[in-house]
């Protein structure tokens, strides 16, 4: 089959509107639901009260109901004693109030005497009585049209008599999964293999914007199959989601079976993530082919398939809520395309901070962290760091002020730590952005973040973090948080198979995986490099980069690394062998003035904790005789 060419790439807004266009002529349908299960639905239409609420006039006290004109001459100097039955009448909150009773006076404004209760003071009509109709009235407008139903509206249409509401009817989305690759999750990945994910995602997507996911098996790349399936999908379903194949390769058929049964309307947009995108029109239905990376399918479901589901429910999606902040370092960007980039948020002295997440369209785990979106427009080359930039947030911002902003190295530690926080704390959490000790240095001195973690040799002295927190903090009250003592050393696959032992086995038939400049294990390997003379251009795979201790051991796992300089508790880990090289300090550099922060002060209280030194033991290849201390310079 004829690969697929993005011969007509569109803008985004110049995309959705032509597609949105297609179905001006889609209009809500309605069907009537019992109230108790309209939670979430959508109002077709108003509903009006078929009962007074209360119905009855109602005791709102526990007390005496009265009748009024008997009690206005009560005042101090001349009390007046009600007797019972003639004057007054015990009740209880929502007891009837019938004539000629109409008023209450509360139990506790009376005043116990023989042969009744004595009153001090008057009281008028209707005093602590809530009257017939007080909160809904027969026939009054209970809710409008276009209403989300809510918990609290629910009880007031019961109230009101209403037992069935009209609402609008859900469009169900037919979601159908491509690919020879993918498997059911609960299948065992082997490689070449991959869990099909994105259909659970795109379902409860659909569920969140008022629509009915509907699931289909995962069919092969074969375009008879998918153009069948699609088909079928089209006659049960409003709109139709295809998902893979809908870029330009050899066995992407995705925009083929949309042509075969019915109009292309885009195919590529000018986004990234998400370029492929294929919006498409069926029998009078939105078919649209996703992605399958899962960020960019995503994106791209939001960007369009929630608008179209709009159509279906005739409501305007919630505005996003956009904020400024500074961004934390450059971003590089292609002209082509509007690139939606992740970032993590937190506030550094009183200013906003974004930094930015893996730009990969595969790196779903960014979506997870993410705080929020900023995008580079289209035919801009990128953003400069420290640049402001606004952020289209997908977490509260109550949340993101009670975040611990960590810029720097990278540890499995880190996890720990902010579990145990949100554990302890219920809303306070940590973020943190791998990118090396020295960048993450930099980073705390712009102001950037609230904690460094680092780990760097003094060449001169063997000694770790000091010297350089005080060269490039001469004027600054620092402070050194103690952390852990980690095994530092190769990691390498199991009975190392090239028995590497020191950093001479390293030969140029080897391949090696490195760290990113700025790392604290890139600073070692280095000084290791240099101590034994031997020249970077021997290393085979030293500008072959990882961000992380565990992206190093998971390049060694699958082999496309013979080895790696990491931590211990990676290559235990991923049941990796590993040599020790040696006892390295990972501290956490910061102010003096952050350790009155709130989550600071947390952060020091689980780095002392019983519980956190437990599971470092768990792990292994830690020692934490230290841990907690404060060094100050």
């Amino acid at each position: 089959m004829k690969r697929n060419l993005y011969l007509n790439v569109q803008d985004k807004e110049t995309a959705l509107q032509n597609f949105l266009s297609a179905f001006e002529d889609i209009s809500p349908k309605k069907e009537w639901i019992p109230v108790t299960e309209s939670l979430g639905r959508i109002t077709a239409e108003a509903s009006y009260a078929r009962y007074s609420s209360p119905s009855y006039n109602s005791c709102a006290m526990d007390g005496i109901a009265v009748i009024s004109s008997h009690t206005k001459n009560a005042s101090e100097d001349c009390p007046v004693l009600l007797a019972p039955e003639k004057d007054y009448l015990e009740v209880d909150t929502g007891d009837m109030i019938r004539p000629p009773y109409d008023a209450v006076i509360m139990a506790e404004d009376l005043i116990e005497a023989e042969g009744g209760f004595r009153i001090i003071a008057p009281t008028h009509p209707f005093a602590h009585v809530r009257a017939i109709g007080e909160d809904i009235v027969t026939q009054e407008m209970v809710l409008p049209s276009r209403h989300e139903i809510r918990a609290i509206d629910i009880s007031v249409l019961i109230s009101a008599g209403i037992h069935e509401i009209p609402v609008i009817k859900r469009p169900v989305v037919g979601i159908i999964p491509t690919g020879d690759e993918m498997i059911d999750y609960r299948e065992t990945p082997e490689d070449g293999r991959i869990i099909e994910t994105n259909s659970w995602m795109f379902q409860n997507l659909v569920t969140e914007n008022h629509g009915v996911g509907r699931r289909y098996p995962i069919i092969k790349d074969d375009p008879v199959k998918i153009r069948s399936v699609v088909s079928d999908a089209v006659q049960d379903c409003d709109i139709v989601i295809i998902n893979a194949g809908s870029s330009a390769g050899r066995d992407d058929y995705t925009v083929h079976a949309i042509r075969d049964l019915g109009e292309v309307l885009t195919h590529g947009v000018a986004i990234k993530p998400g370029k492929p995108v294929i919006l498409g029109k069926v029998q009078g239905k939105p078919v649209i082919g996703l992605p399958g990376y899962p960020v960019s399918a995503y994106l791209t479901f939001v960007e369009f398939v929630v608008p179209v589901m709009h159509l279906f429910i005739q409501q305007n999606a919630r505005p996003p809520k956009r904020v400024p902040a500074k961004l934390s370092k450059t971003l590089m960007s292609g002209l082509k395309y509007e690139e939606y980039v992740r970032v993590k948020l937190g506030i550094v002295e009183g200013e906003l901070i974004a930094s930015p997440l893996e730009r990969g369209a595969g790196a779903s785990m960014s979506l997870v962290r993410a705080d929020g979106f900023c995008v580079i427009p289209q035919n801009r080359e990128g953003i400069a760091a420290h640049e402001t930039v606004l952020v289209e947030l997908v977490r509260d911002m109550e949340q993101i002020g009670k975040t611990l902003v960590l810029i720097g190295s990278h540890d499995l530690i880190l996890d720990v730590i902010n579990d145990r926080m949100m554990e302890e704390t219920k809303d306070m959490c940590l973020s943190s952005t791998h990118v090396g000790s020295l960048s993450g240095l930099i980073a705390l001195k712009k102001k950037e973040a609230h904690l460094a973690p680092t780990h760097l040799l003094d060449e001169k002295d063997g000694s770790y973090n000091r010297t350089i927190t005080q060269e490039m903090f001469p004027d600054e009250k620092m402070v050194i948080i103690k952390g852990v003592r980690r095994r530092q050393g190769w990691i390498v696959k199991p009975g190392n198979p090239l028995s590497i032992g020191n950093i001479s086995d390293i030969t140029p038939e080897v391949r090696y995986i490195n760290r990113q400049r700025g790392a604290g294990t890139r600073v070692l390997f280095d000084y290791l490099l240099k101590k034994e003379g031997i020249p970077t251009k021997n290393i085979r795979g030293y500008e072959h980069e990882a961000a992380t201790h565990m992206s190093v051991a998971v390049a060694v796992q699958k082999d496309n690394a013979d080895v790696g300089m990491g931590i211990y508790s990676c290559a235990r880990a991923l049941g990796l062998d590993f040599i020790d090289v040696t006892f390295e300090e990972y501290d956490f550099v910061t102010y003096a003035s952050y350790l009155e922060l709130p989550f600071v002060q947390e952060f020091l209280k689980i780095l002392r904790s019983d519980a956190f030194k437990a599971k470092l033991e768990a792990l292994g290849g830690y020692s934490c005789e230290e841990t907690g201390n404060l060094i100050y310079l």
